[in-house]
């Protein structure tokens, strides 16, 4: 009860009190100690009406300070800026924990491929890029993220992703290794950059130091794609990340965005392995239900000289059509500006079905075609004795180009909201125009034109699946 409350009920019960008594006939005496009793409650009254007066005063003046403060921006300032809990509250931290086994059914007899495992991957390699070995259990990855990201209150951010075991060793091409020793404790920084909203427009994000590609759709964290192992497209025609700067916009309320970036090159080189530097860019649109994007780069990328430019058009295309079916598809077109012309191809398109909330089905058909030697097969990746590609006239055995399919199938159940188990099985089949279509091993020393691969995979996600 208020202060003027008190006062007002403490009144009126000694007014009842003298009525009463008077009405019953009460002697002087009781009369006089009736007045004094209502002088002091009346002196009480006016005491709590100063005090609340008062309180009154002293909340108004709290008003009118918290009011300067929250105008001059000291309270975001203090809060957000500068204040530690602020900051930590604005951070967001996101990864997962994956464990594999894979088995060939080719049988391929633990073959080494000059340290590299690859008895999945093919003589040259270009197979299977973070799941090469047959018949072993794997540590397959780590992988941890932590950003701030930018708004128009906070036009400061980064972003750093990580990923450590055997996708760490082997996204880590030209860098620390511990591939050869055969464990999986290997480091890989995915990406790490500095992030700044400038006010232009609706925004202009820049983002400086290493990040991810704009081409393609799978990616080496396989919690964010659908199949355990990444496809063909994936691994001979798209890049990984790139380090340079680059620049987004988002076009309003439109679902039109684009981006524009300046990189080292089509490899995450540091330094740049030419005086060049390449082109990086992206046109897209997307609505709820479905995202298209036009990507591409430029330039060029060998080693020591600016010449013979090199790019990549791709295109991507996502579709949520029900609330259980999804499906995406992913071109790409690769060239070199040299003599002959040589370029490459090729088409990815996967869909998944949620049979239940927590039980899906995923299917994955590829195709890429190689003409005039744009990927080199047999010097691709590291050669292997006794095999085909070990010859002393190399250019007589290196097939002029080359066709390569694969099919995928992948079973997907959620244990909890954050843990999934998933089964797959892949087909891969190579035809090479002008030599042997033999590329993958077979038994002790033989080679075959496909293979057939299963696998299962466990994976932990920091945030929830959420099933389909």
């Amino acid at each position: 009860m208020s202060s003027r409350g008190l006062a007002a009920s403490a009144a009126v019960v000694g007014w009842m009190l003298a009525a009463s008594s008077l009405a019953a006939g009460a002697s002087p005496e009781v009369e006089s100690q009736i007045r004094d009793m209502q002088a002091r409650m009346q002196r009480m009254e006016d005491q709590l009406q100063a005090a609340s007066d008062q309180l009154d005063t002293a909340n108004h003046h709290v008003e009118e300070q918290s009011q300067l403060i929250e105008n001059s921006g000291l309270v975001q300032t203090r809060g957000a800026s500068n204040g530690l809990p602020g900051f930590l509250g604005q951070i967001k931290v996101g990864g997962s924990v994956s464990a594999t086994y894979l088995y060939n059914g080719n049988d391929p007899n633990d073959h080494d491929n000059g340290g590299l495992g690859g008895t999945n991957s093919g003589m040259n390699g270009a197979f299977y890029p973070l799941h090469p070995d047959h018949n072993s259990f794997a540590f397959q990855a780590a992988w941890f993220e932590i950003g701030r990201d930018v708004d128009e209150e906070n036009r400061g951010g980064f972003y750093f992703e990580t990923a450590y075991g055997k996708t760490g060793q082997l996204d880590n091409i030209g860098g620390l290794s511990n591939r050869d020793v055969r464990d999986d404790t290997g480091f890989y920084l995915s990406q790490g950059y500095v992030q700044y909203l400038a006010p232009i427009g609706d925004g202009v994000t820049f983002q400086m130091g290493k990040f991810a590609t704009t081409i393609g759709k799978e990616v080496a964290n396989s919690a964010y794609n659908w199949n355990i192992t990444q496809g063909s497209v994936y691994q001979l025609l798209e890049p990984l990340d790139h380090i340079g700067i680059i620049a987004s916009y988002a076009f309003g309320d439109s679902g039109f965005d684009a981006a524009l970036g300046g990189v080292n090159g089509y490899f995450p080189d540091d330094p740049d392995r030419n005086d060049a530097k390449s082109i990086l860019g992206h046109v897209g649109w997307a609505s709820d239900k479905v995202s298209f994007g036009v990507n591409g780069m430029w330039g060029g990328e060998q080693t020591g000289f600016d010449g013979a430019e090199s790019g990549v058009v791709n295109a991507v295309l996502s579709v949520q059509a029900t609330d259980r079916l999804a499906f995406w598809i992913d071109g790409d077109y690769n060239w070199i500006d040299a003599s002959g012309d040589p370029n490459a191809w090729g088409i990815a398109a996967a869909a998944r079905f949620g049979i239940t909330d927590r039980t899906g089905i995923a299917l994955r058909g590829e195709y890429v075609a190689d003409s005039d030697r744009f990927l080199g097969f047999c010097g691709f990746g590291a050669t292997v004795a006794s095999s085909p590609c070990s010859s002393d006239s190399p250019t007589d055995i290196v097939p002029t180009g080359f066709e390569v399919w694969d099919v995928t199938a992948t079973v997907d159940h959620l244990l909890t909201d954050n843990l999934m188990i998933r089964g797959e099985v892949r087909y891969d089949d190579i035809n090479k125009d002008s030599t042997d279509n033999a590329e993958f091993f077979q038994d002790s020393s033989d080679f075959d034109n496909d293979q057939i691969v299963v696998g299962v995979e466990a994976i932990y996600s920091f945030d929830k699946f959420g099933g389909e």
